[in-house]
């Protein structure tokens, strides 16, 4: 039985052609099948909204991913992985296209992961089959062809009422996790649709604030009856004098017996003018990055800033390389050789009081001996440090270099 059996026999539904391909459609979203929807299930407006603190955020993340080294291993008959420092996988990584970086590649990457839950490469090869440029797809122009029988049949990109067509062997779809649909991915935009619509609304009104500038700081008031006409009028003059930010402070003239009063914000609009800054928290929270890291250095030292960078790293970078990496062993090394494996590696910043610390219990315990602490370091083994020491051992070895005299006549 195979995977679709399974999941439709899991259902309920009867394993047939048809209804295989009309399950398989059912799970679809909703922007693909033509139903009206918010932007948040629009691609296209998805990546409009790459600004703001959605900007800050995925930069971030974009250039934390990017800026991580790929490393490619063999695996070995006994199971064991040998580093590759040659390889035409890793030529291919540093130079993807004519065009376009390493790390131009992998910033929009992350970047259309992000903004829409999906990426794509376009893979062109040789003759022979091989992988020989990488061309990242716009992910708001693609479009997954389902299959009842091969679940893709292929890969569709529209543009300008133009249609190319792609084979599933020419495409590689990173996708984030998403409940609703098998085909597409769904992305941390989404899930701070309503935050960053509601920043922008504060953003928006602020500006517009800002650019009217016919709000003087007074309200004006009057017991004359003020027709429609006079009205306008004095809206005009109002706004022609003390509109805009450079009529700020101008001095103002009443008539018609006003009076001005001091005009002061009530606590609602208050908590509007604050919300912004909730929003922004709640934006930035969902992308899972934190305000120092975003550019908000407000009561930030060095300590709690690397603190912060560590959980950054380790939480929301992190699981990010492991799906990236484990796409390319799926749908892109089989090409080369089926016992290639990618890695990025750790992530994290080193802690140089924390390993130092480690090492020193390691040795003290007689876990590890010398010659092992020093190939962590990349270094050479000593001839005195083939045996666990428990104890001292920085006194062990700087008796072993002193000697038997204390003349430092040792190896």
């Amino acid at each position: 039985m195979s995977m679709l059996d399974r999941l439709l026999f899991w259902r309920g539904a009867k394993s047939s052609a048809g209804t295989r391909g009309r399950w398989l459609q059912s799970l679809a979203p909703t922007w693909q099948s033509g139903q009206p929807a918010a932007w948040r299930d629009d691609p296209a407006e998805q990546v409009r909204h790459f600004r703001a603190w959605v900007y800050a955020a995925v930069s971030a993340i974009a250039g934390a991913v990017a800026a991580s080294p790929l490393r490619l291993d063999r695996r070995g008959p006994d199971g064991q992985p040998e580093e590759l420092r040659e390889h035409p996988f890793l030529d291919l990584m540093r130079e993807v296209n004519p065009f376009h970086t390493r790390f131009w590649l992998w910033s929009e990457t992350i970047a259309f992961l992000e903004l829409t839950g999906n990426a794509y490469w376009w893979l062109v090869s040789d003759a022979l089959g091989t992988p020989r440029e990488i061309w990242l797809v716009q992910s708001q122009h693609m479009r997954v062809i389902p299959d009842a029988q091969r679940f893709i049949a292929g890969y569709e990109f529209r543009l300008h009422g133009r249609t190319v067509r792609f084979a599933p062997d020419e495409i590689i779809h990173f996708k984030y996790p998403n409940p609703c649909s098998l085909y597409y991915g769904r992305g941390p935009l989404q899930a701070a649709a309503g935050a960053v619509d509601a920043h922008e609304a504060v953003q928006s009104a602020q500006w517009h604030a800002f650019r009217n500038g016919a709000q003087p700081g007074l309200a004006l008031s009057t017991e004359q009856k003020l027709d429609e006409s006079v009205l306008r009028r004095l809206e005009r003059r109002i706004h022609d004098r003390y509109g805009g930010t450079e009529q700020a402070g101008k001095a103002l003239i009443l008539e018609q017996g006003m009076t001005a009063h001091p005009f002061t914000l009530s606590p609602r609009e208050m908590d509007f003018i604050r919300s912004g800054e909730f929003s922004r928290e709640e934006v930035l929270g969902i992308f899972k990055v934190p305000a120092a890291i975003a550019g908000i250095a407000k009561d930030v030292n060095r300590a709690s800033a690397d603190s912060l960078h560590q959980i950054f790293m380790r939480f929301t970078i992190a699981p990010k390389l492991q799906l990236l990496a484990e796409q390319l062993n799926q749908d892109l090394l089989p090409r080369y050789d089926a016992s290639l494996v990618c890695s990025f590696g750790e992530v994290s910043l080193e802690n140089r009081a924390e390993d130092r610390a480690d090492m020193q219990a390691r040795l003290s315990l007689g876990v590890t001996t010398v010659n092992e602490e020093r190939a962590r370091l990349g270094l050479p083994p000593a001839p005195w440090g083939e045996e666990p020491k428990k104890g001292n051992f920085t006194t062990e070895a700087q008796r072993h270099r002193e000697g038997p005299r204390g003349d430092d006549s040792g190896p």
